[in-house]
């Protein structure tokens, strides 16, 4: 299992440095949308190992099989939450650019507390290259 911090811009976005990218960011809420139900949870993305088509995250408190190959399109948005008025970062994750997000992953922030510094800066450093959706590349890490 592996984790890299500071990926160079020119390679290119897998599901794998993406979730890389997610263990450089300490607290994320997670939102998972399946059918009519929604599921959130509070977690910190584990090490990341590639197996066939998957990639296992696996932690203390959770295993997580991810379908690397369903993963096909990737955006970053940087927004004012409606009613509370806050600041929210996050990624949503799509099998094809038209499709409703699968996944939404927000970098954490307790209430009435800022983000923290340097999952803001990691987010912001990556925002520019993903805010207008990126289409995620198949295949292996490097």
């Amino acid at each position: 299992m592996s984790r890299t911090s500071q990926v160079p811009a020119e390679t290119a976005w897998t599901a794998h440095r993406f979730f890389e990218l997610l263990g450089e960011l300490g607290k994320l809420r997670v939102i998972s949308v399946c059918g009519p139900s929604v599921f959130e949870a509070i977690c910190e993305a584990g090490p990341v190992e590639q197996v066939g088509g998957f990639l296992n995250i696996i932690t203390p408190a959770y295993h997580w099989h991810f379908a690397a190959h369903r993963f096909g399109h990737l955006r970053s948005v940087d927004t004012i939450h409606a009613r509370s008025g806050r600041r929210v970062l996050f990624f949503e994750l799509r099998e094809q650019p038209d499709d409703d997000p699968f996944l939404r992953i927000y970098l954490f922030r307790p209430k009435d507390e800022d983000i923290e510094p340097q999952a803001l800066a990691r987010f912001g450093a990556v925002h520019q290259e993903l805010e207008a959706g990126i289409t995620v590349e198949k295949g292996e890490p490097a």
